[in-house]
Protein backbone atom coordinates (compact mmCIF):
# COMPACT_ATOMS: atom_id res chain seq x y z
CA UNK A 1 0.00 0.00 0.00
CA UNK A 2 1.52 3.36 -0.55
CA UNK A 3 0.34 6.51 1.42
CA UNK A 4 0.05 9.60 -0.88
CA UNK A 5 1.25 12.96 1.43
CA UNK A 6 -0.16 15.86 0.29
CA UNK A 7 1.18 18.68 -2.04
CA UNK A 8 0.07 22.09 -2.42
CA UNK A 9 -3.87 23.49 -2.39
CA UNK A 10 -6.85 20.71 -3.38
CA UNK A 11 -6.36 20.60 -7.14
CA UNK A 12 -2.37 20.10 -6.78
CA UNK A 13 -3.62 17.33 -4.85
CA UNK A 14 -5.99 15.82 -7.33
CA UNK A 15 -3.90 15.52 -9.84
CA UNK A 16 -0.82 13.97 -7.60
CA UNK A 17 -2.72 11.50 -6.64
CA UNK A 18 -4.52 10.37 -9.52
CA UNK A 19 -0.96 9.88 -11.49
CA UNK A 20 -0.47 7.50 -8.60
CA UNK A 21 -3.43 6.28 -8.18
CA UNK A 22 -3.10 5.22 -12.03
CA UNK A 23 0.38 3.70 -11.68
CA UNK A 24 -1.13 1.59 -8.79
CA UNK A 25 -3.96 0.05 -10.94
CA UNK A 26 -1.90 -0.76 -13.55
CA UNK A 27 0.69 -3.00 -11.65
CA UNK A 28 -1.51 -3.68 -8.72
CA UNK A 29 -0.85 -1.57 -6.13
CA UNK A 30 -3.13 -0.45 -3.85
CA UNK A 31 -3.10 3.66 -3.24
CA UNK A 32 -4.41 6.19 -0.28
CA UNK A 33 -4.56 9.29 -0.38
CA UNK A 34 -3.62 10.94 3.12
CA UNK A 35 -5.24 14.72 1.95
CA UNK A 36 -8.52 13.05 1.23
CA UNK A 37 -8.29 10.82 3.89
CA UNK A 38 -9.33 13.67 6.22
CA UNK A 39 -9.27 17.23 3.75
CA UNK A 40 -11.38 18.59 0.86
CA UNK A 41 -14.16 16.09 1.56
CA UNK A 42 -16.18 17.02 -1.80
CA UNK A 43 -15.58 13.97 -3.41
CA UNK A 44 -16.66 10.09 -3.85
CA UNK A 45 -12.81 9.19 -3.13
CA UNK A 46 -13.95 10.36 0.57
CA UNK A 47 -16.19 7.78 0.93
CA UNK A 48 -14.27 5.18 -0.40
CA UNK A 49 -12.12 2.11 2.28
CA UNK A 50 -9.26 3.89 4.22
CA UNK A 51 -9.62 7.19 3.60
CA UNK A 52 -10.91 8.76 6.46
CA UNK A 53 -9.03 10.48 9.32
CA UNK A 54 -8.08 7.51 11.17
CA UNK A 55 -5.49 6.41 8.28
CA UNK A 56 -4.57 9.64 7.84
CA UNK A 57 -3.19 9.77 11.72
CA UNK A 58 -2.22 6.20 11.38
CA UNK A 59 -0.15 6.90 8.12
CA UNK A 60 1.29 10.35 9.66
CA UNK A 61 2.64 8.35 12.67
CA UNK A 62 4.11 5.94 10.58
CA UNK A 63 5.68 8.59 8.74
CA UNK A 64 7.00 10.73 11.86
CA UNK A 65 8.49 7.78 13.52
CA UNK A 66 10.35 6.15 10.52
CA UNK A 67 8.76 3.65 10.53
CA UNK A 68 7.79 3.57 6.92
CA UNK A 69 9.89 4.93 3.88
CA UNK A 70 8.68 8.06 2.45
CA UNK A 71 9.82 8.54 -1.12
CA UNK A 72 10.41 11.89 -2.43
CA UNK A 73 8.68 11.77 -6.01
CA UNK A 74 10.62 14.83 -7.60
CA UNK A 75 12.10 13.12 -10.37
CA UNK A 76 12.31 15.03 -13.60
CA UNK A 77 8.72 14.14 -15.52
CA UNK A 78 8.40 10.43 -16.42
CA UNK A 79 12.01 9.79 -16.19
CA UNK A 80 10.71 8.09 -12.64
CA UNK A 81 14.19 5.86 -11.11
CA UNK A 82 13.23 2.05 -12.09
CA UNK A 83 14.24 1.47 -7.94
CA UNK A 84 11.90 4.12 -7.01
CA UNK A 85 9.38 1.96 -9.07
CA UNK A 86 10.72 -1.35 -7.69
CA UNK A 87 10.19 -0.02 -4.18
CA UNK A 88 6.57 1.22 -4.55
CA UNK A 89 5.90 -2.02 -5.97
CA UNK A 90 6.98 -4.12 -3.76
CA UNK A 91 6.88 -2.78 -0.32
CA UNK A 92 4.06 -3.72 2.12
CA UNK A 93 3.78 -0.41 3.68
CA UNK A 94 5.58 2.68 2.06
CA UNK A 95 4.99 7.08 1.56
CA UNK A 96 5.75 8.81 -1.01
CA UNK A 97 5.55 12.62 -1.16
CA UNK A 98 6.34 15.24 -4.29
CA UNK A 99 5.05 16.28 -7.60
CA UNK A 100 6.49 15.16 -9.98
CA UNK A 101 5.54 11.47 -10.83
CA UNK A 102 3.60 11.75 -14.08
CA UNK A 103 2.31 8.58 -15.85
CA UNK A 104 0.40 10.73 -18.60
CA UNK A 105 -0.21 6.85 -20.27
CA UNK A 106 -1.65 5.58 -17.45
CA UNK A 107 -3.58 8.55 -16.34
CA UNK A 108 -5.91 8.39 -19.69
CA UNK A 109 -6.25 4.43 -19.65
CA UNK A 110 -7.72 5.25 -15.91
CA UNK A 111 -9.19 8.52 -16.92
CA UNK A 112 -12.78 7.06 -16.33
CA UNK A 113 -12.16 5.45 -12.89
CA UNK A 114 -10.49 8.64 -12.18
CA UNK A 115 -13.53 10.81 -13.03
CA UNK A 116 -15.86 8.66 -10.65
CA UNK A 117 -13.15 8.49 -7.87
CA UNK A 118 -13.57 12.57 -7.87
CA UNK A 119 -17.02 12.47 -9.02
CA UNK A 120 -18.75 15.39 -6.56
CA UNK A 121 -21.02 14.34 -3.38
CA UNK A 122 -24.09 14.95 -4.40
CA UNK A 123 -24.87 16.52 -1.04
CA UNK A 124 -21.88 18.69 -1.21
CA UNK A 125 -22.45 20.53 -4.11
CA UNK A 126 -26.53 20.25 -4.15
CA UNK A 127 -27.21 24.12 -2.49
CA UNK A 128 -24.74 25.12 -5.78
CA UNK A 129 -26.26 22.81 -8.37
CA UNK A 130 -30.24 24.55 -6.68
CA UNK A 131 -28.51 27.84 -7.31
CA UNK A 132 -26.78 26.84 -10.82
CA UNK A 133 -30.42 26.28 -11.70
CA UNK A 134 -32.05 29.69 -11.02
CA UNK A 135 -29.85 31.42 -12.85
CA UNK A 136 -31.06 32.86 -16.29
CA UNK A 137 -31.12 30.44 -19.04
CA UNK A 138 -28.25 30.80 -21.62
CA UNK A 139 -26.93 30.05 -24.71
CA UNK A 140 -22.64 29.69 -23.57
CA UNK A 141 -22.33 29.83 -20.08
CA UNK A 142 -18.24 30.89 -19.38
CA UNK A 143 -16.45 30.05 -16.19
CA UNK A 144 -13.90 32.34 -15.32
CA UNK A 145 -11.62 31.58 -12.56
CA UNK A 146 -10.10 34.68 -11.01
CA UNK A 147 -6.94 33.92 -8.73
CA UNK A 148 -5.29 36.59 -6.48
CA UNK A 149 -4.30 35.50 -3.29
CA UNK A 150 -0.53 33.92 -4.05
CA UNK A 151 -0.14 34.74 -7.53
CA UNK A 152 0.87 37.89 -6.11
CA UNK A 153 4.21 36.38 -5.92
CA UNK A 154 3.91 33.41 -8.40
CA UNK A 155 6.47 33.62 -10.93
CA UNK A 156 6.83 37.06 -10.24
CA UNK A 157 3.52 38.28 -9.93
CA UNK A 158 3.21 37.27 -14.11
CA UNK A 159 -0.45 35.84 -13.80
CA UNK A 160 -1.81 38.19 -11.18
CA UNK A 161 -4.62 40.40 -13.34
CA UNK A 162 -6.61 43.50 -12.76
CA UNK A 163 -10.29 43.07 -12.87
CA UNK A 164 -9.41 45.64 -16.22
CA UNK A 165 -8.04 42.78 -17.59
CA UNK A 166 -10.53 39.94 -16.79
CA UNK A 167 -13.27 42.16 -18.10
CA UNK A 168 -11.26 42.23 -21.05
CA UNK A 169 -10.83 38.90 -22.03
CA UNK A 170 -14.82 38.24 -21.13
CA UNK A 171 -15.45 41.06 -23.74
CA UNK A 172 -13.51 39.49 -26.23
CA UNK A 173 -14.89 35.80 -25.33
CA UNK A 174 -18.66 37.19 -25.41
CA UNK A 175 -17.57 38.72 -29.28
CA UNK A 176 -17.11 34.74 -30.65
CA UNK A 177 -21.08 34.27 -29.88
CA UNK A 178 -23.00 37.16 -31.58
CA UNK A 179 -26.87 37.22 -31.13
CA UNK A 180 -26.34 34.34 -28.04
CA UNK A 181 -27.12 34.84 -24.77
CA UNK A 182 -23.50 34.74 -22.72
CA UNK A 183 -23.73 33.76 -19.13
CA UNK A 184 -20.16 34.40 -16.86
CA UNK A 185 -19.69 32.64 -13.38
CA UNK A 186 -16.86 33.83 -11.81
CA UNK A 187 -14.73 32.00 -9.25
CA UNK A 188 -12.12 34.04 -6.87
CA UNK A 189 -10.40 33.49 -4.09
CA UNK A 190 -10.51 37.32 -3.49
CA UNK A 191 -13.23 38.77 -1.94
CA UNK A 192 -12.47 42.62 -3.26
CA UNK A 193 -13.32 41.34 -7.15
CA UNK A 194 -15.71 43.96 -8.19
CA UNK A 195 -18.18 42.16 -10.22
CA UNK A 196 -19.78 45.80 -10.68
CA UNK A 197 -16.72 46.20 -12.84
CA UNK A 198 -16.41 43.13 -14.58
CA UNK A 199 -20.18 43.42 -15.79
CA UNK A 200 -19.81 46.95 -17.41
CA UNK A 201 -16.49 46.76 -19.13
CA UNK A 202 -16.80 43.55 -20.68
CA UNK A 203 -20.40 44.39 -21.88
CA UNK A 204 -21.96 40.76 -19.91
CA UNK A 205 -24.62 41.74 -17.95
CA UNK A 206 -25.20 38.08 -16.88
CA UNK A 207 -22.42 37.78 -14.53
CA UNK A 208 -22.46 35.97 -11.09
CA UNK A 209 -19.68 35.56 -8.30
CA UNK A 210 -20.23 31.55 -7.16
CA UNK A 211 -19.35 32.61 -3.53
CA UNK A 212 -18.44 28.98 -2.82
CA UNK A 213 -16.14 26.91 -0.99
CA UNK A 214 -12.95 25.18 -2.85
CA UNK A 215 -15.51 22.21 -3.58
CA UNK A 216 -18.66 24.49 -4.89
CA UNK A 217 -16.51 26.64 -7.02
CA UNK A 218 -14.77 23.71 -8.33
CA UNK A 219 -18.27 22.08 -9.57
CA UNK A 220 -19.70 25.18 -10.73
CA UNK A 221 -16.75 26.02 -13.02
CA UNK A 222 -16.69 21.51 -14.19
CA UNK A 223 -20.44 22.76 -15.23
CA UNK A 224 -19.67 25.52 -17.94
CA UNK A 225 -19.40 25.37 -21.37
CA UNK A 226 -16.13 27.20 -21.47
CA UNK A 227 -13.32 27.80 -18.81
CA UNK A 228 -10.74 30.46 -18.35
CA UNK A 229 -8.30 31.57 -15.70
CA UNK A 230 -4.44 32.12 -15.41
CA UNK A 231 -2.35 29.02 -15.75
CA UNK A 232 -3.57 27.20 -12.69
CA UNK A 233 -4.20 23.67 -11.82
CA UNK A 234 -7.74 24.48 -10.88
CA UNK A 235 -9.20 25.92 -13.82
CA UNK A 236 -7.52 22.47 -15.31
CA UNK A 237 -9.60 19.87 -13.14
CA UNK A 238 -12.60 21.80 -13.70
CA UNK A 239 -12.06 21.29 -17.15
CA UNK A 240 -11.37 17.31 -16.86
CA UNK A 241 -15.00 16.92 -15.42
CA UNK A 242 -16.92 17.34 -18.88
CA UNK A 243 -13.52 17.72 -21.18
CA UNK A 244 -14.50 21.49 -21.39
CA UNK A 245 -12.18 23.87 -23.63
CA UNK A 246 -9.85 25.67 -21.38
CA UNK A 247 -8.28 28.83 -21.81
CA UNK A 248 -5.34 29.81 -19.70
CA UNK A 249 -4.74 33.83 -19.75
CA UNK A 250 -1.43 34.56 -20.19
CA UNK A 251 0.67 38.37 -19.92
CA UNK A 252 1.06 37.62 -23.61
CA UNK A 253 -2.28 36.88 -24.83
CA UNK A 254 -3.40 38.10 -28.11
CA UNK A 255 -7.03 38.54 -28.78
CA UNK A 256 -9.04 35.33 -27.64
CA UNK A 257 -10.35 33.34 -30.47
CA UNK A 258 -11.90 29.49 -30.42
CA UNK A 259 -8.68 28.12 -31.30
CA UNK A 260 -7.47 30.08 -27.54
CA UNK A 261 -9.38 27.33 -25.66
CA UNK A 262 -7.59 23.68 -26.03
CA UNK A 263 -8.58 20.44 -23.92
CA UNK A 264 -7.27 18.85 -20.91
CA UNK A 265 -5.61 16.05 -22.58
CA UNK A 266 -3.41 18.82 -24.11
CA UNK A 267 -2.19 20.63 -20.83
CA UNK A 268 -2.21 18.23 -18.20
CA UNK A 269 1.35 17.37 -18.23
CA UNK A 270 2.10 21.35 -18.51
CA UNK A 271 2.01 21.97 -14.52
Amino acid sequence: MIFVKGYGQMCNNWLQYAHIYAWGREYGVRTVSMRFAYKYRYFHICETPWHNPATYLAAKLLIKTRLIRCLWLQHPRQRTDPEVHRLLSQSRLIAADGWSFRHPQLFMKYRAEIASLFAFRPAKVAAKAAWLRSLPEADVRLGLHIRRGDYARWQGGAYFFSDDEYAERVRQFAALFPGKRVQVLVATNDPRVDIGLLRSRSGVADMHLTRGNPGEDLYLLSECDYIMGPKSTFSLVAAFYHDRPLHWIAPDDGVITEDSFCRFADVFMDV
